[in-house]
């Protein structure tokens, strides 16, 4: 079952489907930012892990523990609401606005998170140093083991436990071949006529590409599939931890297709640019270090 397809079901205790708030959303005009600007990032930039190697088990645990803290006092509930609110045009299904602006909405989204996740472990760790960062879900090197049976958080507006994870194709997750054909040969992809680079890359990024032997692309969607859980209705997704590392890693493969791509740009006008609910625009994302964050390795 395709990622689009689990799209199509009734969430556990929504009332409602996901494509269905989804193409709400589009119909409506956004909401204006509410959000200030992001403070400048103080001191060196956190560097974002790989969750399978080099994040250590003292980070593991921190940054469980942080997750932990985040959902007692209501701030992850809080950023939830960010994700649940379709009307912010987030992803590809929602037209060609939605998916220029996946990419640049999410890394502001990990970025809220990942200054949140800061802010409680400085609190829990006062002694501690080294900013954590949130790590990556390299998908080549398999599910996070550390991660297994972690959903700390009820769902939303009920509370009630998430569904289980079935961490289990099909379909299977992107082997090294498809992260190549991402990265190297977003060309062959055909979003629609007369569509430029940086939409051929979203879009096969996002899910809706083909191998070059015209087989599914699995990237993005199919990882949420493959999770199974809450992470198969996207309005909720990031009900699961796993969302962050998994966006993380959409947002690494970003960042290394830049470096070889650097003038590619989505088509966004107007208040479209404006990653609202917050005040940033596409172009103050670029920049990561700016941003707070860089990352342990940009090899794919």
């Amino acid at each position: 079952m395709s990622h689009t397809e689990h799209h199509h079901h009734t969430e556990p205790s929504s009332g409602g489907t996901a494509m269905g708030m989804a193409h709400a959303g589009h119909a409506q005009k956004r909401p204006a930012p509410v959000f200030d600007r992001l403070p400048a990032a103080v001191g060196d930039p956190v560097t974002r892990k790989n969750a399978t190697a080099g994040f250590t088990a003292s980070e593991q645990t921190a940054f469980l523990q942080a997750i932990e803290k985040l959902v007692a006092e209501g701030a992850y509930a809080a950023l939830l609401q960010h994700h649940t609110d379709m009307s912010h045009l987030m992803h590809g299904r929602m037209g060609t606005v939605g998916r220029y602006r996946f990419l640049g909405w999410h890394r502001r989204y990990l970025v809220a998170f990942e200054r949140e996740l800061q802010r409680v472990d400085a609190i829990l760790r006062p002694g501690n140093n080294v900013k954590l960062g949130v790590p990556y879900w390299r998908w080549q090197d398999g599910f996070p083991e550390w991660m297994n049976g972690f959903l700390p958080q009820g769902m939303p507006p009920t509370g009630i436990k998430p569904p289980d994870r079935s961490n289990a194709g099909p379909p299977d997750l992107p082997n090294d071949s498809d992260v190549d054909i991402l990265l190297n040969r977003f060309s062959i992809q055909r979003p629609g006529p007369g569509q430029n680079d940086y939409m051929k890359f979203t879009f096969a990024l996002e899910g809706d590409g083909i191998r070059p032997d015209g087989s599914k692309l699995p990237a993005h969607d199919q990882v949420h599939t493959w999770v199974g859980g809450i992470m198969g209705f996207i309005r909720k997704s990031p009900v699961d931890p796993i969302f962050w590392l998994l966006h993380a890693q959409i947002d690494r493969l970003w960042e290394i297709w830049r470096k070889t791509n650097p003038t590619a740009a989505p088509v966004l006008m107007g208040q479209d640019r404006i990653m609202d609910p917050w005040a940033e625009s596409y172009d103050d994302l670029l920049d990561i270090r700016s941003l707070g964050y860089e990352y342990g390795s940009l090899a794919p």
